[in-house]
């Protein structure tokens, strides 16, 4: 039993060694993602406020408006391709990092559990 209870407890060990970089992983990719949501979040924003203007423009600032709104749109659809290619990453990246930490959980219960066993 205490051969088992030492495994375990090494088990563990290495459970949470892997959990650690599977978490370290994903955060670096989420702080990767919030960044890209964030600039395609301002790049809609830009978008729509070039639209939203109201105000009679001469044909010199229709063109200027018209170019910059089409940046813009363009930059978005940059934006958002960037966040589509990245998603199956950050998901199986989410993954990972749940199987590990979940693995890491599970062991440490298992050898809670034998020591109540053997303290019982």
């Amino acid at each position: 039993m205490v051969k088992h209870a030492g495994k375990l407890a090494a088990l563990e060990r290495i459970a949470r060694l892997k959990a650690e970089r599977e978490l370290r992983k994903f955060a670096a990719f989420n702080e990767h993602m919030q960044a890209a949501r964030l600039r395609a979040g301002h790049l809609r924003e830009v978008l729509e406020q070039s639209y939203r203007s109201d105000a009679p423009l001469s044909l010199p600032e229709a063109r200027l408006a018209n170019a910059q709104a089409s940046r813009a749109a363009r930059e978005l659809r940059v934006a958002d391709r960037e966040l589509e290619r990245l998603t199956p990453r950050f998901e199986q990246a989410r993954r990972a990092a749940v199987r590990e930490f979940g693995r890491a959980e599970a062991l440490r219960e298992l050898a809670q559990a034998m020591r109540r066993d053997r303290q019982d």
